[in-house]
């Protein structure tokens, strides 16, 4: 099984309060497709883990999905992750190679629809190419 080894926003989002339309379905969708588990929940917030990863959700009223922002997850076994989420019903897109920092990484891309947001997961490629 792949490992999260860190989360980063990828624009302005707060990876410890991602807005979310309703709390019962964002987190059905992280438990079941990502594979996260609830650490701390009340009525309007939540807080998941997974591996070595933290994100937290907060019920907003005025959440606009068409302008949810993006997540990058660093992961351990990338092609673990991929097959990992077709399984789990996370349609992952295929792989590609995307550069920031100065360094190259093996990515694809997850969308998740009710709330808007695009999530990036990525492995740095090494000097080897690999």
């Amino acid at each position: 099984m792949a490992r999260l080894t860190a989360v980063y926003p990828v624009s302005e989002e707060d990876t410890r309060a991602l807005p979310v339309k309703a709390l019962d379905p964002a987190l059905a969708f992280y438990q079941k497709v990502f594979g996260f588990s609830v650490a701390r929940r009340d009525a309007s917030a939540a807080l998941l883990s997974r591996d070595d990863v933290q994100i937290g959700l907060i019920v907003r009223g005025d959440h606009e999905p068409e302008r949810a922002g993006s997540l990058a997850f660093e992961v351990d076994d990338l092609e673990a992750m991929h097959r990992e989420l077709q399984l789990s019903g996370g349609q992952p897109g295929a792989f590609g190679v995307d550069a920031w920092a100065d360094r190259s990484h093996r990515t694809f891309f997850v969308r998740e629809d009710e709330n808007g947001y695009c999530y990036c997961f990525y492995h740095p490629i090494n000097e080897r190419g690999e």
